[in-house]
């Protein structure tokens, strides 16, 4: 059995199609990730008045990080804490 030349080069096309799509599919998935944890986050500022001085108070400290991106809150039992810290400034 022998393969010419254009058959080979038409699974070949095939095969990369293919991983780029699965490559788009899993970039989509995490953006859409990373969009809900920010409108999460930006809900609980705009809805608590202890997340928003907490912002507030990081935003004083270091004026150019940006909530939701930089950093993300998470409310605990009735408090607001910092869940995360994606920011190469030292955290508060």
């Amino acid at each position: 059995m022998s393969y010419d030349y254009l058959t080979v080069a038409a699974v070949i096309i095939v095969a990369a199609i293919i991983v780029m799509v699965i490559l788009l599919g899993r970039s989509n998935a995490t953006m859409e990730m990373r969009l809900r944890k920010l409108a999460r986050n930006l809900y609980l500022l705009q809805s608590n008045e202890e997340a928003q001085a907490l912002c507030k108070e990081i935003h004083e400290k270091h004026p150019e990080l940006c909530a939701g991106i930089d950093f993300t809150l998470k409310e605990e039992g009735g408090s607001v804490k910092i869940d995360e810290w994606n920011s190469n400034e030292q955290r508060p």
